[in-house]
């Protein structure tokens, strides 16, 4: 319900704003016609037709307004269907794609809405979409294009509903295993890099809670500990902080695979090592659990 009121909020903020529209804009935006009064339907006319009254090789020229703009359309992709979404951004792309230099900045401007630490509309499933476009795209130097191909490893690797890679993890022994190596019905992967204080502090109270701790000892939930750094000296000292139940490993490869903008990175997976769930807070993770025991 909670959604639903916030849609039409949403819609009925930019429906004034389409009907108020200053000289501040770059372009004129589409008016869904009248008669059309479905949500849903409106959203789609609003992303497709989004920038068919823009010349998109002039408005570089006022990028602050472009990128203005370009928040704008993103604002309704959630509530449009995928199909209508992907051709309108493949259509978007189309009218500059032979352009590395404006290519690039539409990608890094995508970046700044959708993945940065500071994005609006945090979505890596929208952002994978201008990533494949800014990998794809040989207009795009080499040497910007590695960037984003950096992140599309991480997309690719990290997201919900991906498989997690199976990389190699060492334990505190020297051993080695790695996320394949046995499964529980769920899993928890907490990620975490050395003199992290918010890592310690979400560190202290996952294992010390009963809940957990108790699903943990019955194989119900396994825990991994993964320290994103070198089996070294540091994470020797890190690792005899973690409870002994839970599985406490080291990667260098981790940051290569795993979206760790926030810290600690906790993500939740299912039995056949799938991501459901991530950028979880310790408070999401004692509550669903807290819930699976009663």
């Amino acid at each position: 319900m909670k959604r639903i009121f916030l849609i039409i909020s949403t819609f009925l903020m930019f429906s004034g704003a389409l009907k108020a529209q200053s000289d501040d804009k770059l372009f004129p935006y589409p008016q869904p016609p009248e008669d059309m009064t479905n949500l849903y339907e409106r959203c789609n006319f609003l992303v497709y037709k989004f920038w068919d009254q823009c010349d998109i090789k002039s408005a570089f020229s006022t990028r602050a307004k472009l990128n203005s703009a370009f928040g704008d359309w993103l604002a309704f992709m959630p509530y449009a269907s995928a199909d209508t979404v992907y051709m309108a951004i493949d259509n978007f792309h189309k009218s500059f794609r032979k352009s590395g230099e404006h290519s690039y900045e539409i990608a890094k401007m995508a970046e700044n809405w959708l993945y940065s630490d500071s994005a609006t509309y945090r979505s890596d499933e929208l952002y994978s979409i201008f990533v494949d476009a800014a990998v794809a795209n040989k207009k795009i130097p080499a040497d910007k294009r590695r960037y984003f191909e950096a992140q599309k490893k991480i997309l690719d690797n990290s997201s919900v509903g991906k498989i997690v890679p199976d990389i190699e993890l060492t334990k505190a022994d020297g051993s080695k295993t790695s996320f394949f190596a046995d499964s529980s019905s769920y899993t928890i992967v907490f990620i975490y890099e050395n003199d992290c204080l918010d890592c310690t502090f979400a560190r202290v109270r996952l294992s010390a809670d009963m809940v957990l701790n108790q699903l943990n000892d019955a194989g119900i939930v396994r825990v991994v500990s993964l320290y994103a750094g070198e089996p070294d000296a540091a994470f020797s000292t890190a690792v005899t902080a973690f409870p002994e139940s839970w599985i406490n490993v080291a990667s260098p490869e981790t940051a290569d695979y795993f979206d760790m903008r926030l810290k600690p990175a906790i993500y939740y997976l299912d039995n056949e090592h799938k991501i459901v769930g991530k950028e979880l807070s310790v408070d999401n993770i004692l509550n669903a659990f807290g819930k699976l025991i009663k």
